[in-house]
């Protein structure tokens, strides 16, 4: 399906952590509302959302997601996981899939099952992978992602290869551009930095 909105958001599984970049560019067709507009979310200490999509879309969710987390720990009396949190995204945009949320989500965490991905698609579709794309830049990024993935990647080579996939969607994808949030979650938590 076609959007009115654009992004490139990339996301990969290392041997000692995930990262997740994006562009910063916010869009309405051919109309470019900012260039400082933030796509990449901290869940928790060790989960970070990123989305391409409707900025409002995604905004709610994320707000949403906050308020779930907490009636879950408080419910469980234990932190969240990766996949429950996954789980609990997908749940939501299945229950709206006749009247969809226009966004394509990554979730990226580390728990006590290690580092983990899963890309979510409007209707809900929960997918692990090792890495991933999403938005209007997919097709660029995809190339450099697959050219540069190998199972030992450590956070630091990942960063790397994360920026130079965004930088492919936004010389390709007219949608995508800004500056580059690289957001990487190990053990220790998440570690945020902007690249120009």
């Amino acid at each position: 399906m076609s959007l009115p909105t654009g992004a490139t958001v990339v996301g990969i599984k290392c041997s000692d952590g995930v990262v997740v970049a994006t562009d910063s560019l916010i869009t309405w067709g051919t109309f470019v509302l900012t260039d400082k507009g933030v796509k990449a979310f901290k869940l928790t200490d060790t989960i970070v959302l990123a989305s391409a999509g409707l900025t409002s879309d995604y905004q709610m969710l994320v707000n949403r997601l906050k308020a779930q987390i907490k009636l879950y720990e408080l419910n469980q009396k234990k932190e969240i996981t990766v996949k429950a949190l996954s789980k609990m995204l997908a749940n939501t945009l299945y229950a709206r899939r006749m009247a969809p949320l226009y966004v394509q989500t990554v979730v990226v965490g580390v728990d006590a099952e290690g580092p983990q991905l899963f890309t979510l698609d409007m209707g809900g579709s929960l997918i692990p992978d090792e890495f991933t794309a999403t938005g209007s830049g997919t097709a660029p990024a995809y190339g450099v992602l697959e050219d540069g993935y190998r199972p030992t990647l450590t956070v630091k080579e990942a960063e790397e290869i994360a920026i130079n996939a965004v930088k492919a969607g936004i010389a390709r994808d007219a949608q995508s551009g800004g500056d580059i949030r690289v957001m990487s979650v190990t053990k220790s938590g998440v570690a945020e930095r902007l690249v120009n």
